[in-house]
């Protein structure tokens, strides 16, 4: 088998010819131009032909002397089929086999073709885009150097002897010049630095804390300091702002921040596949749920294996109550990505929705698993222990969590006010209610905020006692900004379900079931949210309601995949 190997010079895979001699890859006649990262990645996929290699075996082999993790390889066989038109959701050239591996999918025929090779046999100038997040700036920039120089002198050496000849695969910007300026020099260090701050960013973001993705913001700043044209830190900033407002108890602000620089990175990349996804992340935290649907699909007639643009399809099919639509997206994901903890905190929430309780608890403890310290996964666990009216294990799980993550304090206390509002501890929960709300900047359409103010007025009329006319003006005002967000085209099924709410505390029950109906036409499946809650008490007694009830869809029935 060795013998073979040594022998080889080429390689034919279906229509792909790897010339491992000239370091090339063509098909039929026509070059594909690969950096050298994707290049040594198809080699070894190859050579291993038609036996699988492992992610820690292809780690090996492509970066020998680095560390990488696995988000890394997954990146570069990304760009690697993208250079090969292969799709990833059915692959003609490359198959990833869920928790093993990869391997090639055609019969590779190897030949012993021998030719003169060309001066310069690979692509070394190529944009790799996802270089180690470990490795060190100055080996890079020296890298980079090391072949301007050799540029430099190869241009020497051709204006001596008066010959010309171009090295296959390899782009001049110049070609008649025989030496490289400073001014190129500087703008190869400035892309360098650029795109190392990026990923530093990235690595952060990832990580999905709040004080992670503070730094990632930091990062993708200095980025765009470096470098202003460079769509992905623009686009890669505008989802820090939308993680940090939809996550993280950010302000209004953050909302059109991430509008703002996703439609800049789109300006200095219109083909970006990163843009359409941050532009689509940012629709949706404004509650533009259409918008952001359309927006990344765009992004996936660029890259149609973009895994975060699929989880933000589902998440969001979800929402809008298309649970067998979004069923199939998170099974596709996590077929693709088995190891991505914020898929599988997803596919728990919709299993959630679907009334499937078991799977749904298998596949957050199962992202908690590779990701302990997620405070949404922790809290999505906690609620469907509410959901099942297992207040116990919900207070012990955010005691737990409490115990390590002392980030994030908004969420912790709305979930510890849930736990007592559900049980019908109105007072206890109504302090908790208001600790959360102020921690939220007294943003008047929170939810923490609004259950505050009916539970304070709830508690004084069953006390007795006057009612604060500045409650009550309170609600009013709250009202309005709930319906103007939705005349501003706001989707979001949550807005219906806080307006229903607050009118069947003030006894409206009419306009309550008017916008509860609303909030079931966006999607909302009816839960606990309404079924438990001491707030709707007065609306589940109306016959009107008994009778909605009655039309709910039992349990969606769900595949083995997601029963594991």
């Amino acid at each position: 088998m060795a013998d073979k190997y040594n022998k080889t010079t080429r390689y034919l895979i279906d229509d792909l010819n790897l010339d491992v001699q000239r370091g090339e890859l063509t098909r039929q006649e026509e070059v594909i131009t690969l950096p050298k990262l994707s290049y040594d990645l198809l080699v070894a996929l190859a050579k291993s032909a038609p036996a699988l290699l492992s992610q820690e075996q292809l780690m090996a082999i492509v970066w020998p002397e680095r560390v990488i993790g696995d988000e890394t390889l997954k990146q570069r066989v990304k760009l690697l089929r993208k250079s090969l038109g292969d799709d990833a959701s059915a692959p003609t050239y490359i198959e990833a086999v869920r928790g093993r591996g990869y391997r090639l999918i055609p019969a590779v025929k190897c030949e012993c073709v021998v030719r003169s090779p060309p001066s310069v046999m690979l692509d070394l100038s190529a944009n790799d885009r996802f270089p180690s997040i470990a490795g060190s700036q100055f080996g890079t920039m020296w890298r980079r150097m090391s072949l301007l120089g050799l540029v430099a002198f190869i241009g020497m050496l051709v204006s001596l002897t008066l010959s010309t000849s171009s090295p296959n695969n390899v782009t001049e910007e110049n070609p008649t010049s025989n030496s490289v300026s400073t001014n190129e020099v500087s703008e190869s260090v400035v892309k360098t630095n650029a795109e190392r701050l990026y990923l530093r960013g990235r690595d952060y973001y990832h990580r999905y804390r709040k004080q992670d993705n503070d730094i990632a913001i930091d990062f993708f700043l200095k980025a765009i300091n470096e470098n202003y044209t460079f769509s992905p830190a623009y686009a890669a900033l505008s989802q820090a702002y939308s993680q940090k407002y939809f996550q993280f108890s950010g302000q209004e602000s953050d909302k059109q921040l991430a509008i703002d620089n996703a439609y800049q990175a789109l300006s200095y990349d219109n083909q970006s596949a990163d843009g359409y996804k941050a532009l689509g992340t940012a629709y949706y935290v404004s509650g533009w749920l259409s918008k952001s649907i359309k927006t990344l699909h765009r992004g996936l007639a660029i890259e149609a294996d973009e895994i975060e643009i699929l989880i933000n399809l589902a998440f969001i099919y979800s929402e809008q109550g298309e649970l067998e639509k979004a069923l199939h997206w998170h099974k596709v994901i996590l077929e693709q990505t088995p190891e991505h903890a914020l898929a599988m905190m997803h596919t728990g929430l919709t299993l959630q929705r679907a009334k499937q309780f078991d799977a749904a608890k298998f596949w957050y403890e199962k992202a908690l698993t590779l990701q302990p310290d997620y405070l949404l996964t922790s809290y999505h666990l906690a609620q469907l222990a509410i959901d099942k009216k297992d207040y116990i294990e919900a207070s012990n799980l955010i005691n737990e969590v409490s115990q390590t993550n002392t980030n994030q304090q908004a969420l912790l206390l709305q979930t510890r006010a849930d736990i007592e509002y559900f049980q019908g501890k109105l007072t206890s929960a109504q302090q908790l209610y208001q600790q959360a709300a102020t921690l939220k900047e007294n943003d008047a359409t929170s939810r923490a905020n609004v259950l505050a103010r009916l539970l304070t007025g709830t508690i004084a009329k069953k006390q007795e006692n006057n009612i604060d006319k500045s409650l009550v003006a309170s609600d009013e005002q709250t009202i309005l900004l709930l319906k103007a967000k939705q005349q501003q085209g706001n989707e979001q099924a949550e807005l219906s379900l806080l307006l229903a709410e607050i009118y069947s505390a003030k006894g409206q029950f009419t306009l309550a079931m008017r916008y509860l109906t609303q909030a079931i036409e966006q999607g909302y499946q009816l839960d606990y949210r309404v079924l438990d809650a001491p707030l709707f008490n007065g609306l589940r007694e109306q016959a009107v309601f008994q009778r909605l009830t009655k039309q709910q869809k039992e349990a969606i029935p769900v595949d083995n995949f997601f029963l594991l």
